[in-house]
């Protein structure tokens, strides 16, 4: 899904303003008969309490703003802003007081479009900055190497400086630690775009590959996504994901309404991946081959009975460099993918499927099959959300674009997990999961885990 600016923050500052100023209409016709005084000192306590109102709802419109450019929160179409219903009524209400009351009512409820107008211009400009964190305890094993105990996981910064009415900007930084203990850095996105209309935003950067859904649903804050970790075959490179994560390039996104449903499209090029010590690399500088990954997202939004679902296809297609062979070995890597993903106040349901049809360029022993693809169900009970995952990656060995790769050897894994939400921004995840190695080596390993996510 592209990240393009949701309309959700004008509107929740123009709600306030309109609150604000309907509170205040509603003010003078109640106490059109009072005391002048009293119904000065009525509303110079409405005054005070709108200074409070200001605040939460302006920290709350950039909360919201910045969880939707994560993922966090799912589109809701657009709500009506309240009208004051006793506008039409002001003038004369104050007609009827003296010119200086008059004035003086006139000045608090300047006072109050002042501070609104105020709170709007606060949340265009600056730096929003927001963070994600984890920590977790259990026996991690990886490729039957057993790391048991705690471990510290993410400290994750998310930025959107606030540029313009039209130019976006968005920054992921990410310390996290390595198998090795190690703590590494990584610009984990680096994105500047223009929102020509609510239906079309470019980007340019690094940004998260939109193939399927959730590669772009669900980011590095482990906080914001139900499970306790992403399925095994689309994790992030630097984690022994086998699918580029990420582009170095430039991306088209938007989304048309069509009757009554949504179409979302997402349109990218940018350098091809390439394959060093094992694993993916996106070639942040620039690639020295020329090379272009090239490709796109299609997904339909449905209403009526059937809200909450989305369902969609991709592609992409990308010429992967093995650096680790001298020469580099070259492979014609397609994509194919189907997804559907049913996100209610109850339920949470994905479920995505892709095909690879690879060609070996260098080797020339002809084009390769194979396919991937993961089940989640999860159901939402309060704080509760029970899940269950079942994921497979059938990868042909024969294939260099897959033997190259640490975790490109094929598995089946089994996932029954429970997230609890402690607060708003904290979440305590418990999984238990089962995955069996069935190509390059044979066995099966057992998980126990514990994460503690927040964001701030």
């Amino acid at each position: 899904m592209g990240i393009t600016k949701h309309p959700r923050a004008n509107r929740g500052r123009s709600w306030v303003g309109a609150l604000l100023v309907a509170g205040l209409g509603h003010a003078l016709v109640t106490h059109a008969a009072a005391n002048d005084s009293d119904r000065i000192a009525v509303l110079e306590q409405k005054l005070d309490q709108s200074l409070q109102l200001i605040r939460q709802l302006s920290a709350r419109v950039q909360d919201l703003e910045a969880d939707k450019r994560s993922g966090a929160v799912a589109a809701a179409p657009p709500a009506a802003a309240p009208q004051p219903p006793a506008a039409a009524a002001q003038p004369g209400a104050a007609a009827a007081t003296p010119p200086d009351t008059a004035q003086r009512l006139a000045k608090v409820e300047q006072t109050v479009n002042q501070m609104a107008a105020s709170a709007g211009q606060h949340a265009e400009e600056g730096l929003a900055t927001h963070g994600f964190a984890d920590v977790g305890i259990g026996n991690h094993n990886a490729e039957f190497s057993k790391y048991q105990g705690a471990d510290v996981g993410e400290l994750d910064f998310f930025l959107t400086p606030r540029l313009g009415s039209r130019t976006r900007a968005l920054f992921e930084l990410n310390f996290e630690v390595g198998s090795d203990g190690t703590v590494g850095v990584d610009l984990e996105r680096a994105q500047l775009g223009y929102q020509f209309a609510d239906s079309a935003t470019v980007w340019l950067g690094r940004f998260h590959t939109p193939y399927g859904y959730y590669n772009t649903a669900f980011h590095h804050g482990q906080q914001i996504a139900t499970s306790l970790r992403r399925p095994r075959f689309i994790d992030f490179e630097d984690h022994g994901g086998i699918m580029p994560a990420h582009t170095v390039g430039a991306w088209l996104t938007g989304s048309e309404r069509v009757g009554d449903q949504r179409l979302t499209y997402d349109v990218y090029i940018g350098n091809s991946q390439r394959i060093t010590q094992g694993a993916l690399d996106m070639n942040n500088a620039g690639n020295t081959h020329g090379s272009t990954i090239v490709g796109g997202n299609l997904g339909l939004l449905l209403s009526g009975t059937l809200d909450g679902l989305k369902v969609g296809v991709d592609a992409f297609q990308t010429r992967i460099e093995d650096e680790d062979q001298s020469p580099s070995y070259v492979t014609q890597v397609r994509s194919f993918g189907t997804y559907a993903a049913y996100d209610t106040d109850n339920w949470e349901d994905i479920a995505e499927f892709h095909v690879f049809s690879n060609q070996d360029l260098t080797g020339h022993t002809g084009t390769h099959h194979s396919d991937a693809g993961f089940v989640q169900i999860g159901y939402r009970a309060g704080r509760y959300t029970p899940y269950a995952r079942y994921e497979r990656g059938a990868f042909q060995q024969s294939d260099h674009f897959f033997a190259a790769q640490t975790n490109g050897s094929s598995y089946y894994r089994e996932a029954l997990g429970l997230r609890f939400d402690v607060d708003l921004v904290s979440a305590l995840k418990l999984e238990l999961a089962e995955t069996r190695l069935t190509d390059r080596v044979i066995g099966s390993y057992d998980e126990a885990l514990l994460q503690y996510a927040i964001r701030f």
